[in-house]
């Protein structure tokens, strides 16, 4: 099924297969190449879901903003990778001893779930609630 390309009504990825190929070259990883266009759609399908969950504001959707369309892509490569929403231990182990049974838990960083810098950095500024605050001294 092909992909519907934000702004039109009822779109389903905020890139083209066409731009997320030219991004990628852009960037010289050949990964993305190696995708087939089923692939490629599905993945951008699932990078849109991840940055519209982020809550960007609607004026950084029609036209969609340059850098809305990076992290796009961005979270695309993610989830053709299954990078994007993998399984988080809830708490992993950071010890393990067999004789005389010990297990020590650590607590997961993040409240356990994922990061990943280069979409946070290409979005700060253009989701709800995502900004900076600069506190001056008056």
């Amino acid at each position: 099924m092909a992909l519907t390309v934000a702004p039109t009504e009822g779109y389903d990825s905020l890139v083209s297969v066409e731009q997320a190929n030219a991004y990628w070259i852009g960037m010289a990883d050949g990964r993305w190449e190696a995708l087939g266009d089923y692939e490629k759609e599905a993945a951008l399908r699932r990078g849109t879901q991840y940055v519209l969950a982020r809550r960007v504001k609607p004026e950084n959707l029609d036209p969609v903003h340059t850098r809305v369309k990076a992290a796009t892509c961005e979270a695309a490569m993610l989830a053709a990778s299954g990078e994007l929403y993998g399984v988080i231990d809830a708490k992993p182990v950071l010890r393990e001893q067999v004789g005389a049974i010990a297990v020590i838990y650590g607590m997961p960083s993040n409240g356990g779930r994922a990061r990943f810098p280069v979409i946070d950095d290409l979005l700060r500024g253009l989701i709800v609630g995502g900004g900076v605050v600069e506190l001056v001294r008056a």
